[in-house]
């Protein structure tokens, strides 16, 4: 089915992109630029298949166009239909936080909270693995996290995961799965040096956590949340995604906690999907994104050197909501030398998507927001579609073999 560039101003049905081709997107390049680097990963997958392992775990890292999960969504669905649902992985309360959160799970809380976020200029409390962090202190706060099932997929979960921070000072947690239920009150006090994890198991599944902070002892002052893991105990895929608006390579860089809690989600594929900020920079330079790409490629193999690796590149926007961006185009060109350098693999989006100036045609196939920059629901979910094609097609090719 072909939809011409005369239907400017129409709303595509997201669930209907999948039938749907555009003339700008050149769906020939949808594939992966040195696929070979993924195939830990891709022989992880096999053995999910097959029944030969339980779980395997990706990461998307990210900015707002992340953050939204409309991207991420698609692919994660796509994955856990093909491969079996694990769960629905990391998540942080972020209407608590102030911001957006994705729409397949809703937060709420009964007191305020500090935040702080990877590109805050006040970075207390220190952010970690969701990019986002949050503290209280008063006994008795408490957040809730309800999970919404969507796609056919049951995001009931049995077992949390909180990250946080974990010494004698902070406040126990008391896990419940039911507001009138007591819950578990589990101990802030780690076990083992360097322990930032407290996990709860649930007799049954339920799509509901509240986490309350509770003094038990004299000294204890705060709480303080990284994020959460929602997991089954079912074989299938865990597609944790982090994105916060307005992030850079750097924010992340400079947010050693990030990287040091990046053990907690053992990820097999990580994925980064970074640079719109960056080619909204006039001074921006190739050499300075080899540079940041590079430092955080390094970072996340130091604490998981096993793990694959995936840079996407940004789709075209628009510099200052009307002019064509040429600054996205110089951090396209190096998002792609690093990739080479570090030996790990690259899916041009910028390029399949219609490369230099084609923000135009999405905007004229109704599927860029007025700013010019982020794209709304049809658009992120075609961006994702392309992404897990890419993905498949290179597994399929590998299991084939």
């Amino acid at each position: 089915m072909f939809i011409s560039l005369g239907l400017k101003g129409q709303e595509i049905d997201a669930d209907t992109l999948g039938a749907v081709e555009f003339s700008f997107i050149n769906y020939e390049a949808d594939t992966l630029i040195n696929a070979t680097h993924l195939v830990p990963f891709f022989e992880k997958l096999l053995k999910l298949e097959n029944g030969d392992t339980n779980q395997v775990s990706i990461l998307h890292i990210g900015d707002s166009h992340i953050q939204a999960d409309f991207l991420t969504r698609e692919v994660r669905k796509d994955f856990q239909q093909k491969f079996g649902n694990a769960g629905r992985g990391l998540v942080f309360p972020l209407r608590v936080a102030g911001t957006n959160e994705p729409n397949d799970y809703r937060s709420s809380t009964n007191a305020g909270w500090t935040v702080a976020k990877i590109n805050s200029a006040n970075r207390y409390p220190e952010p970690g693995i969701s990019g986002i962090a949050m503290s209280a202190n008063q006994t008795g706060v408490y957040f809730d996290i309800t999970t919404l099932n969507h796609d056919d997929l049951d995001y009931a979960f049995d077992q949390v995961t909180l990250i946080h921070t974990k010494d004698s000072l902070q406040f126990d947690c008391r896990f419940t799965d039911s507001p009138p239920k007591f819950g578990y009150l589990m101990s802030a006090s780690p076990i083992e040096p360097g322990e930032i994890t407290t996990s709860v198991r649930f007799e049954h599944p339920t799509n509901y956590v509240r986490i309350q902070a509770e003094q038990t002892e004299v000294g204890q002052s705060s709480a303080t949340v990284n994020g959460l893991v929602l997991t089954n105990n079912k074989p299938g895929i865990l597609y944790n995604s982090v994105g916060i608006n307005g992030a850079h390579f750097s924010d992340y860089n400079n947010s050693p906690l990030f990287y040091a809690q990046l053990k907690v989600l053992k990820p097999d594929l990580v994925i980064v999907s970074l640079g719109t900020n960056e080619g909204a920079n006039i001074k921006v330079t190739v050499d300075e994104v080899i540079a940041s790409v590079t430092l955080m490629v390094q970072s996340i193999k130091s604490v998981n050197p096993g793990t694959c690796i995936l840079i996407a590149t940004p789709a075209d926007d628009y510099f200052r909501k009307k002019y064509k961006n040429p600054y996205l185009e110089a951090v396209q060109r190096a998002l792609k030398q690093s990739a080479e350098q570090e030996h790990v693999a690259c899916w041009d989006m910028y390029g399949i998507s219609g490369g230099f100036g084609s923000c135009s045609e999405w905007k004229k196939a109704a599927m860029i927001q007025k700013d010019g920059v982020h794209y709304n629901k049809q658009g992120y979910t075609l961006q994702g579609s392309l992404l897990f094609k890419a993905l498949i097609d290179s597994y399929l090719r590998y299991a084939a073999d």
